[in-house]
């Protein structure tokens, strides 16, 4: 075990596995390993029950083999590997629902910035150059279908969240992106919010020092009444997140002055 990575306060980056040895990751609730031999790359996923563990744990290189029915297992052949190991971290693949642990109004003309924390995907990527081998969740939210009805809408994943309105009384964990995000209600009635979407296709991903990671602010400016929002993304983390470097863009560029279903819930005059 390479002591130096071990106490690494991230596990994302480049890594370099020897042949006929692996690496093991524990990335909050998902353990993580990938064995390198001549001609192929195997990797195999396991996630316990437990969205909010917090363990980090990086141990590369590992002296380990992994066999064929180990859980998740996946092969990638090749003519020959190389030992260049790049892990990833990206946001969901699909918009998360934000159901607070506690729904907020908002008054007309008022604004606010909650924090909140959502679960990544890890890309893992080997060779030189380097080849995309497959893309795992930390941890699989459920599926939720947000929208008016069942034909209008889209399927989306669900996140709870406590919406916290002051950073420091976030946790930390290594699975998870926080984000800020601005509510304004410039329409004439109250904002009900229940639940909250976040587009994470269209959101990029940063790295602040110490290794915790962020999405860049999210504005949704509610301006008539329902639940349609302007979606504005900033270019960067909120300001007091020092020298944010890029991680991961968008899987989907954003159109300029995108329109979206933000809001669910009880929306309307209280």
């Amino acid at each position: 075990m390479d002591e130096s990575k071990a106490e690494k306060p991230f596990w994302w980056g480049k890594y370099t596995i020897p042949e006929d040895e692996a690496g093991h990751w524990r990335i909050g609730p998902l353990d993580l390993w990938v064995y390198r031999s001549r001609h192929e790359w195997r990797i195999a996923s396991e996630n316990s029950d437990d969205p909010l563990d917090g363990g980090l744990l990086v141990q590369v290189p590992l002296a380990k083999d992994l066999s064929e029915d180990q859980p998740n297992a996946h092969r990638f052949g090749f003519r020959k590997t190389k030992g260049t190991l790049l892990l990833v971290p990206t946001l969901a693949d699909r918009s998360i629902v934000i159901n607070p642990a506690t729904p907020f109004s908002l008054l007309p003309d008022e604004e606010l910035t909650i924090y909140v924390s959502t679960a990544l995907w890890v890309k893992i990527r080997a060779g030189e150059p380097p080849h995309d081998l497959l893309e795992i969740p930390t941890y699989r939210p459920s599926d939720t279908w947000f929208g008016p009805s069942t034909r209008e809408g889209e399927l989306c994943y669900a996140g709870k969240t406590g919406a916290r309105q002051q950073l420091e009384n976030l946790p930390i964990r290594p699975h998870r992106a926080l984000s800020a995000v601005r509510v304004r209600n410039l329409a004439n009635s109250n904002l009900s919010v229940e639940r909250l979407k976040l587009p994470m296709p269209h959101m990029s991903l940063f790295a602040a020092g110490g290794g915790q990671l962020w999405t860049e602010t999210v504005t949704l400016q509610r301006e008539q009444d329902g639940e349609l929002a302007a979606l504005q993304l900033g270019k960067k983390p909120p300001s007091m997140i020092t020298k944010p470097s890029l991680i991961s863009g968008p899987r989907e560029q954003p159109t300029k002055g995108l329109l979206i279903r933000a809001f669910g819930g009880l929306i309307g005059r209280e």
